[in-house]
């Protein structure tokens, strides 16, 4: 009992040591900025992660983890956007509420009651937004593997924030994601927390910044 204990030791120091070999790399070459003051462009940002670590990790973007207070950017999913120009400086990031019409509303609404009904159901103490974003968000990435994303997002006006740039400036992206592993027993699904336990995945915790960025481009 004694080896297996001291193997079981060793294994969770050498992941915890090798967490910093996770990467993430923005495969999109450039990200689009309307010149018009009230313009939009279209932008599908596409990024990778790749675990370079000998352990199995799930990423838990868990929507209240305190790491998100360290991070500055736009948030529109369970990533970051950061925009800096060439000094390093950050831009100017101004959140704004999405309006919806009074029929989306009422439909949305149908469905949180419908969604929160069937939680309650389950002996869930979650929201529905919650585990929409645990559904939507939330991943599996073992070792020596590869996953790609992406994200449809305008600029430098969106339906939920808008960035002021220096068109005379330099400007580049960077993306960030987080994973949070404080008391994710407490939240995460009873599936989830078995496929954690009989895979012997680790639930990653920290912040990983893209090791590269990319341009900004304006355009008309």
């Amino acid at each position: 009992m004694r080896p297996y204990f001291i193997l079981l030791i060793l294994f969770i120091y050498s992941c915890s040591k090798s967490e910093n070999n996770v990467e993430l790399e923005i495969v999109s070459t450039k990200i689009v900025f309307s010149k018009l003051d009230n313009g939009k462009r279209k932008n599908i940002i596409s990024y990778k992660i790749t675990n370079n670590t000998s352990c199995d990790y799930y990423f838990n973007a868990y929507s209240l983890s305190k790491l998100t207070w360290k991070i500055k950017g736009l948030k529109p999913s369970n990533v970051f956007f950061q925009i800096m120009d060439e000094n390093g400086n950050h831009a100017e990031y101004n959140h704004k509420e999405y309006l919806p019409t009074e029929e989306f509303v009422a439909c949305k609404q149908i469905n949180y009651n419908r969604e929160e009904k069937e939680i309650k159901e389950l002996n869930y103490s979650i929201s529905p937004d919650y585990k929409n974003l645990i559904d939507k968000n939330n991943f599996l990435l073992k070792q020596g593997e590869s996953k790609y994303f992406e994200i449809l997002y305008y600029f430098p006006d969106s339906n939920y924030s808008s960035v002021n740039l220096d068109k005379n400036k330099r400007y580049f992206f960077k993306i960030l994601i987080y994973s949070d592993s404080t008391n994710y027993k407490k939240f995460l699904s009873r599936p989830i927390l078995k496929t954690i336990d009989e895979n012997n995945y680790k639930v990653y915790h920290g912040i990983i910044e893209s090791k590269n960025t990319v341009p900004i481009e304006f355009v008309k």
